[in-house]
């Protein structure tokens, strides 16, 4: 996601910070508008912009970025008293001047907060992760991680100690909110918990909320990370799933969402955010946006004659609500869970059959593996998952665009499903395009 900072000596005025917006492939820009004071423009994922005053004070020894308030409810010209008061707060300081009026409201708020409640503390956290001064490097995290963050608090944690003083938390307080999760036998959540617990409590430390030792120290995570056994199905048990689903009731963006991800690989959170906008289906190319992407890098997926197929199907239940691919019953966002509850639905049909009872993500692992059955080289299924690490290192050793094998994969699991669903598993010796 580009970023930028500028510096440009423009005269600013109220019109033309009204008027100004951020150019094309430029997700945020400070702009310099007057000496110390900036304007940060930061483009949301709905496409709006957001505008934000800001100026640079070393604050407890450390250079950060100050909020002076959001444009246009603060004008220009109340910015700049603002920033000069601040400074002049920040000069007095200097000198041991504490008795000066910001001087005072700052030292009066920090002994407000000398004992916050935990949820308090978490809105300090989440803030500064979206900053993004938590993080190495200054850059804000994603959406989906404040999303996953704030479910774990608001789920297990906000009614249990939210309004408990950070400096008064008991190690058996916060090992109740872990096992509330363990107790109505969801493991992971209690996972999520922990993590989620473990991450507040750092933070509270490090801005002196935590008097004495930290109460997570000696707290074990429920459930350590142990490599699973892979969830995949079967040639035979992708075919029962297929009829399965082609004789169910389920909404029909349901169904297609799922054939779609089998198809494709995506995450299940990308297809359920697939917009029009990202599709070229004359390119037979789905273009995920940065902000969608685990990688942080926008993604493009080249589309079988299967996959266009289900892109046509969904173009008759397009909504006008909003440009999603995969829209839910009300024409609105497709709820998180509904493919989950869709699998869940029609696996007791399927594991009568002898099938697997599958999850969303199980669907991604299904494709890995059958492009591994299809003979695709390891190095390139992974690409066409997307994975990090992967990616990461063909960049830093690799020259080569794998583009044209990454392609061939794609079409050979639309071929094979084809295959599938017409009576019989077909398996072609892959062909790779050969290097220039």
């Amino acid at each position: 996601m580009a970023t930028s900072d500028s510096k440009r000596a423009t005269r600013w005025t109220d019109a033309k910070l009204a008027a100004f917006k951020l150019p094309d492939g430029i997700a945020e820009q400070r702009v310099l508008v007057a000496p110390g004071l900036y304007l940060h423009a930061r483009r949301k994922a709905d496409g709006a912009v957001g505008k934000h005053w800001q100026y640079r004070a070393q604050v407890d020894g450390v250079r950060r970025w100050l909020s002076l308030g959001a444009y246009p409810a603060v004008g220009l010209g109340k910015a700049n008293e603002e920033m000069l008061a601040h400074q002049k707060a920040h000069e007095a300081a200097k000198k041991g001047e504490a008795d000066h009026p910001v001087i005072a409201a700052r030292f009066a708020r920090k002994a407000a907060k000398a004992q916050p409640t935990v949820t308090e503390v978490f809105a300090e956290l989440i803030e500064d992760k979206q900053l993004g001064s938590a993080r190495k490097g200054g850059k804000p995290v994603r959406q989906r991680t404040v999303d996953v963050l704030s479910e774990s608090f608001d789920g297990d944690i906000k009614e249990r100690i939210g309004d408990a003083k950070v400096a008064k938390l008991t190690r058996e307080a916060l090992q109740a909110c872990i096992d509330a999760p363990r107790k109505r036998g969801a493991p992971g959540a209690a996972a999520h918990v922990y993590r989620t617990l473990r991450g507040l409590m750092n933070f509270a430390t490090k801005r002196g909320y935590v008097i004495g030792a930290d109460p997570m120290q000696g707290i074990e995570n429920p459930r350590p990370y142990r490599p699973a056994p892979v969830n995949a199905a079967t040639d035979t048990e992708l075919l029962t799933l297929l009829r399965e689903l082609d004789a169910s009731r389920l909404w029909p963006c349901t169904k297609l969402a799922i054939e779609f991800q089998l198809l494709t690989g995506a995450r299940p959170g990308e297809v359920r955010s697939a917009a029009w906008s990202e599709v070229r289906a004359d390119r037979r190319t789905w273009l995920i946006a940065a902000d969608r992407v685990k990688s942080d890098r926008e993604f493009r997926i080249h589309l079988s004659k299967p996959a266009l197929a289900i892109l046509e199907q969904a173009k008759v239940l397009r909504s006008d609500k909003c440009d999603l691919v995969f829209p839910g019953a009300n024409g609105a966002a497709m709820e998180k869970m509904a493919v989950a509850r869709a699998l869940s639905r029609i696996a007791e049909r399927t594991e009568a059959q002898g099938g697997k009872k599958l999850r969303p993500h199980d669907l991604r692992r299904t494709f890995r593996t059958m492009l591994s059955r299809l003979g695709v080289p390891p190095h390139i299924a992974e690409l066409c998952m997307n994975h990090q690490e992967t990616e990461t290192m063909r960049r830093v050793y690799d020259g080569h665009d794998y583009t044209g094998e990454m392609v061939d994969a794609w079409d050979r699991a639309g071929a094979h499903i084809e295959a599938l669903r017409a009576g019989g598993a077909m398996v072609i010796p892959i062909m790779l395009p050969k290097r220039a």
